[in-house]
């Protein structure tokens, strides 16, 4: 095959696996757990696999497949595709092909400590091979009046599976970027900030402004840049403060349909609301220019014909696609619905590699979303 092939063959069988999951047997959990070489899955955010696996548990958080494609393992008891150990290495097999797969390597930096001896796997997580994560706080306030999007496991996981710092100060961001890059600055090509939302959301997002600033003072590899998932503030005024971080962004409205949102993410729609976030993203766009501005959208929660129209009539206002697959995590009210089949997320990927190429756009985080179609779409991998 020719490098392109590989790419879209790899996308493809991406696709089945984000739709699907993958399950993997005690075999392969020994295998990978006696590995030191390979990644450990840490959950920062959320628990995308179909279970609570035992934190001390080593599971792998994605496989990287031919022509470097970025693939998310989350576990699901019943998927047909399976991850094993083969004579060579390891493999994923399912609808009649095996695929080998590599894993990233563990971080060298992830074990070393920080000024107040906090080990700095505690405030960056390496996700995708390549971007440098920083959540920031562990919590989200619509958890505390039953607003939680239906979909998020973020309170869970951080109760039960988390030794992640709860709220990073600046400065211990700038120490754990400062320190990753000393030891393995050629694999970094992103460092982003994310995290939960306060009440106060100015206050939530200057929080996130200041992590950015702080990362700001180091110098990143050529190429590399920083990046932002946040909620917007209300302030919109707020937003001239982001070219100074040298940041883009993406602002996470999950769901375009209006009643589907309301349904899906309560505290967005009641707490900021749809109509105030779609100016926010018109206001961002005026400071950033079109396309550093990204609209956030879960793949397989409402129509997919719904969702694409949404992505065009963002696009018109100048707001990139960025579009995660739903997984179903255990323990949230979401975690019996369906994941979207194969031919929607075809579908979806197509229309976006439509948008990304008639408006000259790149995807965010680029080559190491393992959850969203960003990439695969942006390199016509469903044309």
């Amino acid at each position: 095959m020719t490098a392109r092939e590989l790419a879209v063959h790899s996308a493809h069988v991406k696709v089945e696996l984000l739709s699907a999951g993958v399950y993997y047997d005690r075999d392969f959990l020994d295998a990978y757990g006696a590995d030191d070489t390979v990644i450990e899955k840490r959950r920062a955010y959320g628990n995308s696999d179909g279970v609570q696996f035992p934190p001390e548990l080593k599971v792998p958080p994605e496989a990287i497949l031919s022509g470097g494609i970025v693939a998310a393992i989350n576990y699901r008891r019943d998927s047909l595709w399976r991850l094993r150990v083969s004579d060579t290495g390891y493999e994923i097999s399912g609808s009649g092909r095996r695929v080998p797969v590599t894993f990233p390597t563990r971080p060298s930096f992830y074990d070393r400590r920080l000024a107040d001896g906090i080990r700095a796997s505690q405030i960056v997580t390496l996700y995708g091979d390549a971007t440098l994560a920083i959540f920031s706080p562990g919590f989200c306030h619509y958890f505390n009046e039953d607003l939680a999007c239906r979909f998020c496991s973020l309170k869970t996981t951080r109760e039960t599976q988390s030794d992640h710092k709860f709220y990073i100060p600046p400065d211990l961001a700038r120490q754990a970027v400062e320190l990753a890059l000393e030891m393995e600055a050629i694999r970094i090509r992103h460092v982003l900030v994310n995290g939960g939302t306060l009440k106060n959301y100015d206050k939530g997002f200057a929080r996130h402004i200041d992590l950015l600033s702080a990362v700001a003072k180091v110098k990143l590899p050529p190429g590399a840049r920083s990046h932002l998932i946040s909620m917007p503030p209300e302030d919109l005024a707020l937003f001239e403060r982001l070219p100074e971080t040298g940041a883009n962004i993406v602002m996470c409205l999950e769901v375009y349909d209006p009643e589907l949102f309301s349904q899906i993410c309560p505290g967005k729609a009641s707490g900021y609301g749809r109509d105030r976030m779609l100016r926010a993203f018109e206001a961002a766009v005026s400071v950033l220019g079109r396309g550093e501005v990204y609209g956030g959208f879960i793949a397989g929660l409402e129509p997919p014909e719904s969702l694409i129209d949404g992505l065009y009539r963002m696009a018109e206002i100048g707001v990139a696609p960025a579009v995660n697959v739903f997984h179903s995590d255990a323990g949230t009210p979401l975690e019996c619905h369906p994941r979207p089949k194969v031919d929607q997320l075809l579908e979806i990927g197509r229309h976006m590699g439509i948008i990304f190429r008639e408006n000259g756009w790149v995807p965010f985080i680029r080559d190491t979303g393992r959850n969203s179609l960003d990439t695969e779409a942006f390199l016509r991998c469903f044309d």
